[in-house]
């Protein structure tokens, strides 16, 4: 083919394509793939922003009266969490059946989640828990936030049943399901 302005050439092969071909015919490999990248990446940048804007508030207010200085004080009484009670293979099936419902799901819930430890971070980071599959390789990536997780955890091993409560952070096809400790059963 010479290349007209209705040709292409191939990203890998470096071959003449139609234009529209979103997959190479010589060498079988996908055109394209950089919304990928750029999704991630403003996603990073959102990330940032929004750890940067969000880290000004305070609970407290000073005034200041004829010299004396006095201190309002907001007080809060916190209303007790309720968890939802799901199993990791529930949850992987719903972000196999349509990644978009899984995250409207369980995104921003705080979630009792079981399943099988399959992965114990050495830097005590985080651990992974997956269904009661062989093959299963995406699962729920829960970060450890306290010294008393990491000691629960310490007396775990790959492969034991594990139960977890916090808030789902964040959902998504590729890396499954991330979700910040409270507590580890």
């Amino acid at each position: 083919m010479k290349d007209t302005g209705e040709t292409k050439k191939c990203k890998y092969c470096q071959s003449d394509i139609p234009k529209k071909a979103k997959v190479c015919p010589v060498c079988k490999k996908k055109q394209g793939g950089r919304g990928c990248l750029i999704a991630v990446g403003v996603v990073v940048a959102l990330g940032i922003i929004g750890a940067a804007a969000g880290g000004g508030s305070s609970s407290s207010s000073n005034s200041s009266v004829a010299g004396t200085t006095t201190a309002k004080v907001e007080e809060t009484t916190a209303a007790p969490i309720e968890y939802t009670a799901y199993n990791v293979a529930d949850m992987m099936n719903d972000l196999k059946s349509n990644a978009m419902n899984a995250s409207d799901k369980y995104k921003g819930q705080y979630l009792e989640i079981t399943g099988k430890l399959s992965v114990i971070d050495s830097n005590g980071k985080y651990i992974s828990i997956t269904p009661d599959d062989p093959f299963a390789i995406l699962g729920v990536q829960c970060y450890i936030k306290s010294d008393e997780q990491k000691d629960a955890i310490k007396t775990k091993s790959i492969g034991d049943n594990i139960t977890v409560k916090g808030k789902c952070t964040d959902v998504g096809e590729v890396l499954g399901y991330s979700l910040d400790i409270d507590s580890v059963e």
